[in-house]
């Protein structure tokens, strides 16, 4: 992840902990149980509208839980609050929700559903939430609670400053946010503040200190107009420099979001772990890590992020960056400024528009393991666009050596219109030093730059072992006698 300036990130970080601090006051009020799903049945008849969804979310609570079926095909508008910007009671014990197909559209009025933990535990199924409004999680806000979304679509629905979708945050570690989807999708919502003082982000979901879990579901269309996330924010954004954020794909989307003031433009993930497994983010865009970022926000070491992505692929990303925009570092693929690895995945045809790292910029420690990094390009011109397919440069001081390894893996057809086509260990004539990469089995072959067509090497160390570097242009590896075992 590309740090951003300390003072603006920790005043955002301020400006969320003051926002969603009444939220966590009231919770750990309450002294809530643990939740229990009742056998208290209710049925909301179509005419009931909101009062009916109130009079049965009310219900459950009283009895300890309960199961609220709506009736089929119905569209429930809610129109004014029922509790500070909440369309309906917050769910303080273990409700299950059956939708049947059923619409809740908050009108643009409030947001739909908050969830309080402990003793919160809410279960959706076949059910559509749009035309959510609120300052945090338009559709839903799950303050240390349990949510569940089964066969639902939360669409179209806006936060002004964290969470166009869904936010789910922890404030005590003994009540966390819980966060699952199984075969939902959370499409087309916005988060709308930008500028300093303004928005955070998280178009889609911002997971703060929680747990979020996606199987088979879909995060795509989404919006950030803040500093972080387009589609998923998740990882530790109160400044607790605490890596208790966990995120996980499976089988899932995160396609075409875009952050265009922000890092992260499908999933940014702060001093979290992050795992990917069998699953895509294509198509996004923001300033820097077009499709992923993840790092520490300068939180010093040892604390940093975990990046894994297990058969996915970061495909046709772009990260937008131009010169005058701050750094010139971008990410059109990944980011990386913490711990990654990379296994049986692909970063194929991403893009930085007018900035280094095409495909991949890492920071920090980054193994590539039978995975390709193919097709991608740094477009513009000179020294700020190095590093088609990977730029690999030393981060921040104290934060310790730099290191890429690749395994069995191929680095092709990639392009730069500066150093390194393939692969830049730093960049020539600026304060971007390389730091150490090894190469094992791989290839870098067919990449095109104005110098170092194939690997460049600036200020760091290139260590090849049975790999082969041929067939780039203008040559294979630059500057000439710096890379043992490459020539031409």
């Amino acid at each position: 992840m590309i740090r951003m300036p300390e003072g603006g990130l920790r005043a955002r970080r301020r400006l969320v902990l003051m926002c969603l601090a009444g939220i966590a006051a009231g919770v750990t009020a309450l002294g809530l149980g643990s939740a229990s799903f009742a056998a208290v049945q209710t049925n909301v008849p179509c005419p009931a509208g909101a009062a009916g969804l109130i009079s049965a979310i009310n219900a459950s609570n009283s009895a300890g839980g309960g199961t609220i079926n709506l009736a089929a095909g119905c569209h429930y508008s809610l129109t004014t609050p029922d509790n500070g910007e909440n369309g309906l009671p917050v769910v303080t014990s273990g409700i299950a929700v059956n939708g049947n197909g059923a619409t809740i559209d908050g009108t643009e009025s409030v947001r739909i559903l908050e969830v309080d933990g402990p003793g919160g535990n809410l279960s959706l199924k076949n059910v559509t939430l749009t035309g959510g409004s609120a300052d945090f999680g338009g559709a839903i806000a799950n303050v240390g609670g349990t949510v569940s979304l089964n066969n639902t679509q939360v669409t179209g629905n806006t936060a002004t400053q964290v969470g166009g979708g869904i936010v789910s945050a922890t404030f005590d570690p003994s009540s966390v946010a819980k966060l699952t989807l199984n075969n939902s999708s959370v499409n087309d919502n916005h988060q709308t503040v930008a500028g300093v003082g303004g928005g955070l982000g998280g178009g889609g979901i911002m997971n703060i200190l929680g747990t979020a879990t996606l199987n088979g579901s879909q995060v795509n269309g989404n919006d950030a107009q803040g500093f972080v996330g387009g589609g998923i924010a998740s990882g530790d954004y109160l400044n607790f420099s605490s890596t208790s954020s966990f995120l996980t794909l499976n089988g899932s989307q995160v396609d075409d979001n875009t952050a265009p003031n922000a890092g992260g433009g499908g999933i940014q993930n702060l001093l979290g772990s992050a795992t990917v497994n069998s699953s895509e983010v294509d198509g996004n865009t923001s300033l820097n890590g077009g499709g992923i970022s993840s790092g520490s926000g300068g939180s010093a070491p040892p604390v940093t992020s975990h990046l894994t992505l297990n058969s996915s692929r970061v495909d046709g990303n772009t990260a937008t960056t131009a010169p005058g925009e701050g750094s010139p570092l971008a990410g059109g693929g990944i980011a990386n400024g913490g711990a990654a690895s990379l296994n049986n995945s692909e970063v194929d045809n991403n893009v930085a528009s007018h900035a280094t790292g095409a495909g991949i910029l890492n920071h920090g420690e980054m193994t590539v393991n039978n995975s390709e990094v193919k097709g991608n390009m740094a477009a513009g011109n000179g020294l700020v666009a190095s590093g088609g397919g990977i730029l690999n440069i030393q981060g921040p001081p104290g934060t310790g050596t730099t290191t890429l390894s690749l395994n069995k893996s191929r680095v092709n057809d990639n392009r730069a219109g500066g150093d390194g086509g393939g692969i830049a260990n730093g960049v020539s004539g600026t304060p971007l030093d390389g730091g150490a990469v090894t190469s094992h089995n791989s290839q870098v072959t067919g990449n095109v730059a104005a110098h170092g067509g194939g690997i460049f090497n600036s200020g760091g160390s290139v260590t090849l072992s049975s790999t082969a570097v041929t067939g780039n242009t203008p040559d294979n590896c630059e500057p000439p006698g710096t890379i043992a075992g490459c020539t031409g």
